[in-house]
């Protein structure tokens, strides 16, 4: 199973250009509700939304569409430090609205050490009844430009707080780190005067540049100046506990250069976690004539384990390939009477929410002969991996030795660790250097891979 970061290439191909429509809006049940959530299920309540209309300035919240290719979302939510209705493109003026009236956000400031203002917030309750959610943004600014982005690190945060126990937790991170995402700690960098900041996560300047991705500012869907690349937030939750989510966006020291978060439409909601991985299908080919039937969905209760089916919906599909899995492309067309088309076979299968898009995958055999399913094939299913929550080192206990690759992935998709295995039954993994939260870890035999999920 693997989870990458939702990155969207973005075409170089100025055909097709099209204006993006931003609606401004004070309704929280649009913005939030059909804007940011979607699913109708969904169990959110107390829904508030604060901006420069609250202090006698301009409407920093609305909507969005965009039907081109030059931004890699279609619709959803955007937060502004300014006026919303000037932020849609082309970047051919100076954005830079908000007033000292409008305050900032004490929470934010605490984050990031410095005073803001002009803070636009929306926030909402909802008890967790899945281990996970995840959200879809990218962050936009004036302030990439000259060497404002060296220091003016307007910026944005998501808390997630547990009404249970009080603690809060910024989801907003780099991926990998714990560093905040803003203009100062994800940009393009400036020369002589500051280095590139995970430029990996800088999607492109708003208008021409030599020393990075950039696009003609009067083909830009934003008047805005710079923007990141697409994130995915992942954040874990206690399944039945109550809390409530902040998403803030702000500018820093004072209220100049607006900045904008755009949050892509339906993305907040459960982010598909596999319970237990799909098990492999064996039909003895009693015929011989090579080929039987086979229904590859009757493992799909075991991945959805106690997840709500009422309440979210998921859809399953299978592949011959890990990359079209991935892709969520060429999907097998009748996956409960699929023939093999060889004695041993591998299927891919992908688990996607059916709201916000997110996806994850994993694979199973399948195979006219148990016996190509050996003992040595099946063990690797079979191996022990604990503590499960993990202080600082997982043990992983390798019957047989079978064990040759170890990866752990975040749940952002980064991969933080790929080792190899020489003939160990027992094999340590140290954590102490990594945030807590959940990991896929992929585990390499000479016959398969199997993906195992752990808590640190």
């Amino acid at each position: 199973m693997k989870i990458v970061l939702f990155t969207f290439l973005m075409m170089t191909s100025f055909f097709g250009f099209s204006q993006m429509t931003i609606v401004g809006s004070t309704d929280p049940q649009v913005v939030i509700q059909n804007g940011l959530i979607g699913n109708p299920n969904f169990p959110a309540t107390n829904f508030n939304l604060s901006s420069g209309n609250n202090f006698g300035s301009e409407n920093g919240i609305g909507t969005f569409t965009y039907t081109g290719s030059l931004f890699p979302l279609e619709q959803g939510v955007v937060l502004a430090t300014g006026d919303v209705d000037l932020i849609a493109g082309p970047n051919t003026s100076q954005v830079s609205t908000g007033s000292f009236d409008w305050l900032g956000d004490p929470q934010l400031d605490a984050s990031f050490g410095t005073t803001s203002w002009n803070a636009s917030l929306l926030e909402f309750d909802f008890v967790a009844n899945v281990e996970m959610i995840s959200l879809d943004f990218l962050l936009a600014s004036e302030d990439y430009t000259g060497t404002f982005e060296c220091t003016f690190s307007d910026a944005f945060a998501v808390y997630i707080t547990n009404l249970s126990t009080g603690v809060t937790e910024n989801i907003a991170v780099v991926p990998g780190t714990n560093t905040p995402i803003s203009i100062t700690t994800v940009n393009g960098g400036v020369s002589q005067v500051c280095p590139p900041m995970n430029s990996q996560y800088f999607e492109r300047y708003n208008y021409l540049v030599n020393f990075a991705p950039s696009i003609p500012a009067e083909q830009s869907p934003i008047d805005l100046n710079g923007q990141t690349q697409v994130f995915t937030l992942v954040g874990d939750l206690e399944i039945g506990s109550p809390y409530s989510i902040k998403i803030v966006a702000a500018d820093a020291i004072d209220s100049a250069l607006d900045s904008a978060l755009f949050v892509r439409n339906d993305s907040f909601g459960a982010f598909p976690v596999m319970d237990q991985n799909p098990e492999d299908i064996a039909i003895v080919d009693l015929d011989d004539n090579g080929i039987e039937t086979f229904d590859l969905t009757q493992s799909e209760a075991l991945m959805l384990g106690s997840i709500d089916t009422t309440m979210y919906s998921f859809l399953f599909q299978y592949h011959t390939s890990q990359s079209d899995a991935e892709l969520g492309i060429n999907p097998i067309a009748n996956p409960q009477t699929y023939i093999n088309t060889s004695a041993l076979e591998t299927i891919y299968v992908s688990m996607e929410n059916a709201y916000t898009g997110t996806r994850i995958t994993n694979s199973f055999r399948i195979t006219i002969n148990p016996d190509l399913l050996s003992l040595e094939d099946q063990q690797i299913h079979e191996i022990t991996l604990y503590p499960n929550p993990i202080n600082d080192l997982l043990f992983i206990e390798s019957p047989q030795k079978r064990i040759k690759g170890i990866v752990v992935y975040n749940m952002n998709g980064q991969l933080l660790l790929s080792t190899s295995v020489n003939n160990e039954e027992t094999i340590s993994v140290d954590f102490s250097n990594w945030d807590h939260g959940m990991y896929l870890i992929e585990l390499i035999s000479d016959s398969g891979t199997v993906f195992k999920k752990v808590l640190k």
